[in-house]
């Protein structure tokens, strides 16, 4: 996700819709967006928090797969989700 590209500007949604971090629990897409474009540091620290908490969950799923000898089916539906139009990525 590119948060400056001008389809953000009124989004009202989160960063990513079933995320639990701080980031996506209180602010919209287009009050981050809004932040960046005006050269706010809560931009970037916001965004952060978000990726870190991303990674994280991923990581947390990742080892959990890897645990019980699914990680082949792990990777093929990480690279499916992220192939629609629609998948949202880390900041």
């Amino acid at each position: 996700m590119v948060i400056k590209n001008a389809q953000y500007e009124k989004d009202p949604r989160p960063v990513e819709e079933d995320c639990g971090c701080y980031t996506c629990r209180n602010f919209s897409r287009a009050y981050l967006r809004h932040l960046f474009m005006a050269g706010e540091m809560l931009a970037p620290r916001l965004n952060t928090m978000h990726n870190l908490f991303y990674y994280t969950r991923l990581m947390h799923e990742m080892r959990e797969a890897i645990g019980q000898g699914r990680f082949e089916e792990f990777r093929k539906r990480f690279h499916a989700d992220r192939s629609e139009p629609d998948a949202i990525a880390a900041l």
